[in-house]
């Protein structure tokens, strides 16, 4: 019992010890509590910082390093191997013999304790290709393994940029709010004072009062969202979710015209690494298959030997070496190899279907893509031209308020200039987000067809959508 206790007390202090040292090896990246420096940034330092920083992308990376490390493993299988063991051997007892009358002329035949050395090389001969089908089996395995780099890549880029751009448009809604409300502000001054000079009524004072309140919340609720988009920001970014943000502005966008779909859908095609890998996994399935069908094929071998044995008595040899061409040639094995093969065949028919889902998605996405931006650069003219609408409105009724005339006789000039104010936060927001939608329909249409996929700058990704090595 006591020392089922103690295992059981020494197991957990070792996994607490690793628990422990995993935790000091990877920290979250947010400490709570934490006051980190302002950081300055751009869209592409950002990107920069992303693709730094990602664990999603250092995990690809770590995935590639273990598919170049497999097909090192194959590819060594057609090196020579040289092993080497050495023995030490204790009998019960010797056995030795004499020859004559003379004690002197006793012969050791076994001795009882013996030594021995052995060297073993050997070299396996790929006559039936088997080698060469593994090795070109995980060569593309690897291939497909660099393609999930450049997809995380292109997700990556594709999340940071739609970051960025989220802080910007709610830094934006946050001074939009922000002009509301000291508008808001100076009409319950002017209301007030108004009322006081008996020119106005008290209704108009309980109007912009509520006016006031509901753009004070607005203010606090943009506010709110600027922080939520920093710390989503910093999550993509890989920081410190407390990190302060200071933002550079993006260009306007300037775009007019949408590509055409069927260019976008082939560009797609092309580049995009989903697309490339359901090519490169239906290539693998291939080449399992042939790995398969030569199971059944002989094999040969080559072996060479040395044995050194010091002790083997008096009448054995105390080296010796022999070569061994060792041949293999299967005859029955019971049906496995054509269950093997089976399955390599059905496998080849998944990785064929599985190539047209990826495509049919790609096409689904590029197609939303386009249609997207079709949308934001049509609502962007609607949007520029009822801001201008709504701006020459809020100045009239401004005019109007100051010198206490209506354009309606009758009515109230707070309420007229209230819901001019109403109207023109509205085309503000309108506008901003036609403009910020642009720009995340752009983005998304990058992605889409793969154009952030690759660099050229040393990664363990591929370079360049590699058409060729697909074959």
């Amino acid at each position: 019992m006591y020392s089922g206790r103690r295992q059981a007390a020494l197991i957990a202090a070792a996994l607490c010890t690793a628990a422990c040292a995993a935790a000091q090896t990877h920290t979250a990246t947010t400490i709570p509590g934490s006051s980190p420096p302002k950081r300055k940034l751009s869209i592409v330092s950002a990107q920069e910082e992303a693709l730094r920083n990602s664990p999603l992308l250092k995990a690809a990376a770590e995935r590639v390093r273990h598919a170049q490390g497999a097909v090192s493993e194959r590819r060594s299988a057609f090196l020579p191997t040289v092993a080497g063991e050495a023995t030490l051997t204790h009998l019960d007892q010797g056995v030795t013999t004499k020859l004559g009358p003379d004690p002197a002329s006793s012969v050791t035949i076994v001795k009882q304790d013996q030594k021995s050395a052995n060297l073993t090389a050997s070299l396996p001969l790929d006559i039936a290709g088997m080698l060469k089908a593994a090795v070109s089996l995980s060569e593309f395995q690897y291939l497909i393994a660099r393609l999930d780099y450049n997809k995380v890549r292109n997700q990556l880029i594709q999340d940071v940029t739609i970051a960025y751009l989220d802080v910007l448009r709610s830094t934006a809604f946050l001074k939009v709010a922000t002009a509301a409300a000291d508008n808001a502000e100076e009409r319950h001054r002017i209301a007030t004072a108004q009322h006081k000079a008996g020119t106005g009524t008290r209704f108009d004072v309980l109007r912009s009062e509520t006016d006031l309140a509901n753009a004070r919340q607005a203010v606090l609720s943009a506010g709110n969202r600027v922080a939520l988009a920093i710390a989503a920001a910093n999550s993509v970014l890989g920081f410190d979710q407390n990190t302060p943000l200071e933002l550079e502005p993006v260009v306007e966008p300037q775009e007019s015209k949408v590509p055409e779909l069927s260019a976008l859908i082939e560009e797609a095609y092309r580049n995009r690494p989903e697309s490339l890998q359901a090519t490169a996994g239906i290539s693998a399935a291939e080449k399992g298959h042939v790995l398969a069908s030569r199971d059944q094929m002989p094999t040969l071998g080559l072996a060479w030997n040395l044995q050194y044995t010091p002790d083997t008595g008096a009448f054995g040899r105390e080296s010796s070496w022999s070569l061994v061409a060792r041949a293999r040639i299967p005859i029955f094995d019971g049906g496995v190899s054509a269950a093997r093969r089976s399955q390599a065949l059905a496998d080849i028919a998944a990785a064929r279907q599985d190539r047209v889902r990826a495509l049919d998605g790609i096409a689904l996405e590029v197609r939303q893509s386009y249609l997207s931006l079709s949308d934001a650069l049509e609502r962007r003219a609607v949007a520029d031209a009822a801001l201008v609408q709504a701006e020459e409105a809020y100045r009239l009724a401004k005019v109007r308020f100051t010198s206490g005339i209506t354009a309606t006789p009758g009515g109230s000039p707070l309420l007229e200039i209230s819901d001019a104010q109403t109207a023109l936060t509205q085309a503000q927001i309108n506008q901003l987000n036609a403009q910020y939608d642009i720009r995340l329909a752009e983005v998304r249409l990058r992605r889409s067809v793969g154009r952030d996929a690759y660099s050229t700058t040393p990664n363990p990704g591929v370079s360049a959508p590699p058409t060729g090595a697909l074959k």
